[in-house]
């Protein structure tokens, strides 16, 4: 039982970035956002029931209840789940409101070099879906 709130925020809370203050700390949602998917992802777990607390004041993302996060690749023929992996990433995209869309993109895309860079192979379908 939880006995104080997850997250501090003197404004509170929202699920929605459409909430949280314009501008920067949208932004920084966003990247939240794409930080978590793209870290999930190398590490091959995906979830199909997202669910995002977000401070509204600064942008900051907390997601909860990972009861359902699963390897994409456990139990399988060493093939992607290709089904979980869209899901997961639509999921993930869907939080983000059209007008961070070109951002986000173009954040996700500089993460995904990033990790590349680092010598992070993800799979073919995961990269093409991402």
């Amino acid at each position: 039982i939880v006995l104080s709130p997850v997250v501090e925020s003197p404004r509170g809370i929202t699920s929605s970035i459409q909430y949280v203050d314009s501008g920067n700390a949208q932004q920084i949602a966003a990247k939240c956002v794409v930080e978590t998917m793209v870290g999930m992802l190398r590490a091959n777990i995906i979830t199909v029931d997202v669910q995002p607390l977000i401070e509204m004041n600064s942008g900051q993302v907390l997601f909860i209840d990972f009861t359902e996060a699963r390897n994409i690749f456990e139990g399988s023929d060493g093939s992607a789940d290709a089904a979980g992996i869209v899901g997961f990433c639509s999921e993930m995209m869907a939080l983000i409101p059209e007008s961070l869309r070109d951002f986000t993109i173009s954040y996700l895309k500089e993460r995904v070099e990033s990790v590349e860079m680092e010598g992070v192979v993800f799979d073919n379908f995961v990269k093409n879906v991402l």
